[in-house]
């Protein structure tokens, strides 16, 4: 191998292991993700996907770096070799291993992503089978709002409000919930929880989550998980207080809370399960959370347009280089 291909598997090495820890540990922290939230999931995104190109890749790099001139070339000269009976040729004992750990790795990371996606269809069928069972479709006050038939009412005291994502979608809000809030109030609940099943949330958190379970020795992954479904919450809020008021929402956030709705976990960080229930969204937020979601709604500073693009720029380079590096060659 070319003392070059070295450098740039090095590199690559160097980045994944970077995005993957100090930098995901550094961003789920940043201040500025909530002003502008679509695009800081964005460059969540980014992270997440660069991180694994760069460590697969840097893997590969290091295999078959001296097979051609380019990730395609190196990748024909072995299949061709593999063809002849001869896989290893010209291989090395450690380019050999190198080319094992780039094949475990890049199984590992979508074998996780697959199992946690069929673990949530799976979840979600029986979840949405025994929401129908117990409730009872929307009524008086959140029927006269909302007449899309996707409703179903919980008989429980304590307020609670959350999407089952699908083809077959619901929105279960709980008696407490329709008993605590106004109409107005209750139409910004419902336009939360339909943004949730619009952008298809559940499929932007279920990566991360997957992300979480593969890659979890680094802690800015398992930061990323919940830093990403906090984002998607305050997502869901932009779009709500569009259809609504930001005012209305802040209230009923903050009515919910003060009724005392279940708080899961104490990291103050939201968490959408994988199978697209929200322990965090309208009526099970953590305090702290619902601090940030509050504030942001009544006093609203999004980030200046030219940094919203940078943050664009540096979410498409993220991806961009490490792919050019693959594809266009080293030699």
């Amino acid at each position: 191998m070319g003392s070059g291909v070295g450098v740039l598997a090095a590199t690559l090495a160097v980045v994944g292991v970077c995005l993957a820890g100090p930098v995901s540990t550094a961003f789920a922290g940043a201040a500025w993700a909530p002003r502008t939230p679509r695009a800081a999931l964005v460059l969540w995104q980014a992270i997440c996907l660069g991180a694994g190109l760069s460590m697969v890749g840097s893997l590969l790099l290091f295999a078959i770096g001296d097979q051609g001139g380019n990730l395609p070339e190196a990748i024909g000269s072995v299949l061709h070799h593999l063809w002849l009976g001869r896989p290893f040729t010209g291989m090395t004992w450690w380019q050999v291993t190198s080319a094992v750990l780039a094949v475990a790795l890049a199984a590992h990371l979508l074998g996780i992503l697959l199992l946690f996606l069929l673990h949530a269809i799976r979840r979600r069928r029986s979840h949405r089978a025994l929401v129908d069972l117990l409730s009872s479709p929307g009524v008086s006050a959140v029927e006269r709002q909302d007449r899309l038939g996707d409703i179903r009412i919980l008989d429980h005291p304590i307020a609670v409000a959350y999407s089952l994502p699908g083809r077959h979608h619901r929105v279960v809000l709980s008696v407490g919930l329709v008993d605590l809030l106004t109409p107005a109030e209750l139409g910004v609940v419902l336009a939360h929880e339909r943004a949730h099943l619009r952008a298809r949330h559940d499929l932007l958190i279920l990566p991360f989550q997957a992300w979480a379970a593969a890659l979890g020795v680094f802690a800015g992954v398992r930061r990323a998980n919940a830093a990403v479904a906090e984002l998607a919450e305050m997502l869901a809020d932009d779009c709500a207080a569009r259809r609504g008021t930001a005012g209305t929402l802040a209230g009923a956030l903050t009515r919910v809370t003060l009724a005392g709705g279940p708080c899961p976990g104490t990291d103050g960080s939201a968490d959408r399960r994988s199978d697209g229930r929200s322990r965090s969204g309208m009526a099970t937020a953590t305090t702290t959370t619902v601090t940030h979601r509050v504030r942001r709604l009544l006093a609203p500073a999004p980030l200046p347009q030219a940094a919203t693009v940078g943050v664009y720029t540096l979410a498409t380079l993220l991806i961009v280089i490490p792919t050019a590096v693959l594809i266009s060659g080293w030699a």
